[in-house]
């Protein structure tokens, strides 16, 4: 089924590929592999997508899990106007529509802008425009049982910073899921225990993770590990961890026995790395002949002059 994928306007090279790995994990196979399309008089940088994928549980699980998704939404209606956007949402099943109407149901509307502002009183007319929707549930705005989302572009240039969209489109839809970014603070950088000049912020981390298709019983290692930003992610999606560094004061000692890398995962209460070598890549610590260990290997290689160099030996 297709659904409207809104992403956050951020990191536009991961955002596909985050998608792509996540539907991977929550079992798209290559034989049903998930499609993309853009809507119409969209550029390819555009944080609006259509993605095709298997269920509703998998584009919900995508989405929850995801870091750069905004919401996938079970598209209701879109058009260039308000009288296209009633036409197709009438258009639209009533079989797909009525089970979320229900009078015992609570639901609200939010109203989303992409590429400019509109006032609260211009997001109520919108809201009230939509009167021909027969919901029949009560409004509440706190924890309903389903929210829909109206979300609107318009046309403008490259100017703005933004990519151009060359008409006004409108989308209206059921949210199926969204990001849940509220971990990014819980995990920022400047609360952190222990922190080291090259430490990878969380946002990067949890994208990383994810990518890697980090989950519970899968080994995940990280050959830089220092400060052990990505494997704290890693472990928050409950991997197994282990990492290394040529550094044998960072692996060892940090900055005493209550701020080093293993304080970290103490700080947020997650599973310690099974082990943390002190190895030069170069001479990899690993013996010969040893197959396929890790389900995942994640790194940010030491590079400019904030890592600098270090001889070993």
């Amino acid at each position: 089924m297709w659904y409207l994928c809104v992403f956050y306007h951020r990191l536009l090279d991961y955002r596909k590929p985050e998608v792509e790995s996540l539907a991977q994990l929550f079992g798209v196979t290559s034989s049903n592999s998930l499609e993309w399309k853009l809507p119409k008089h969209h550029h390819s940088d555009s944080p609006f997508h259509f993605v095709n994928l298997p269920s509703e549980q998998i584009a919900q699980n995508v989405a929850n899990r995801s870091i750069l998704v905004k919401g996938i939404f079970e598209l209701w209606g879109e058009g260039s106007s308000s009288e296209e956007l009633e036409e197709s949402i009438k258009n639209y099943p009533d079989e797909r529509k009525l089970p979320y109407l229900t009078s015992d149901s609570t639901f609200k509307i939010a109203v989303e802008t992409f590429g400019k502002v509109i006032s609260f009183e211009e997001q109520n007319k919108r809201i009230q425009s939509l009167s021909y929707i027969p919901f029949k549930g009560r409004v509440s705005l706190k924890n309903p049982d389903h929210t829909f989302w109206l979300i609107e572009t318009d046309d403008y240039d490259s100017n703005n910073g933004l990519p151009p969209i060359a008409g006004r489109r409108i989308f209206f839809g059921r949210e199926i899921g969204a990001a849940d970014r509220k971990l990014l603070p819980t995990y920022q950088l400047k609360s952190r225990n222990f922190l080291g000049p090259t430490a990878m912020d969380a946002e990067m981390a949890f994208l990383m993770a994810n990518q890697a298709q980090a989950k519970a019983g899968r080994l995940v290692y990280d050959p830089f590990v220092g400060t052990g930003s990505i494997l704290v992610a890693a472990a928050h999606y409950g991997a197994i961890t282990m990492g290394a560094d040529i550094d044998i004061r960072v692996v060892r000692d940090g900055r005493g026995p209550d701020c080093n890398v293993w304080s970290n995962f103490k700080q947020y209460g997650l599973p310690m790395p099974i082990a943390l070598l002190r190895a030069d890549n170069n001479l990899p610590p690993w013996r010969l002949g040893l197959k396929e260990v890790f389900d995942a290997i994640v790194c940010d290689p030491p590079y400019g002059v904030r890592a600098g160099g270090r001889k070993s030996g």
